[in-house]
């Protein structure tokens, strides 16, 4: 999309202002792992990359194998990685989700005048089917 900015994970705080915007989350791979936006970009996507796997929660009677029982609040993100495979990280632990989010992810961002304007745009890139992890999936 034109006018996207990419940056890694590590360049969060100097790189990506306070303001509305549409952000992508990337493998270097090249797979899309997920779309979102936020009405401060800069403290949206530090909550992806602070967020923890023990701020899970799991329904009540749920099972932990299942997606479908174990929400989390902070950061949809964390609860994909959680039921997630990658070779050579344990995305159950935060360190591995952390290494993996530094090493083998990307950010793609945009600002925009509005969150309305940024919702508009995550929704055309929803329905486009690219992203393996859009809202609340059956599975990872």
């Amino acid at each position: 999309m034109d006018g996207m900015t990419r940056i890694r994970f590590a360049e969060i705080d100097l790189r990506v202002p306070a303001e509305p915007g549409l952000y992508e989350i990337h493998s270097l791979d090249g797979q899309a792992l997920k779309v979102g936006i936020g009405k401060n970009l800069r403290k949206r996507l530090t909550q992806h990359y602070r967020s923890r796997q023990s701020r899970l929660v799991l329904k009540a009677g749920g099972d932990w194998s299942n997606p479908r029982d174990v929400e989390s609040k902070q950061s949809i993100l964390a609860k994909h990685l959680f039921f997630a495979e990658v070779d050579g990280y344990d995305l159950k632990s935060e360190a591995g989700r952390r290494a993996f989010l530094e090493e083998r992810c990307y950010i793609l961002f945009r600002t925009t005048a509005t969150r309305e304007e940024a919702r508009e745009l995550e929704k055309r890139k929803e329905a486009s089917g690219g992203f393996r992890f859009v809202g609340l999936t059956d599975s990872a």
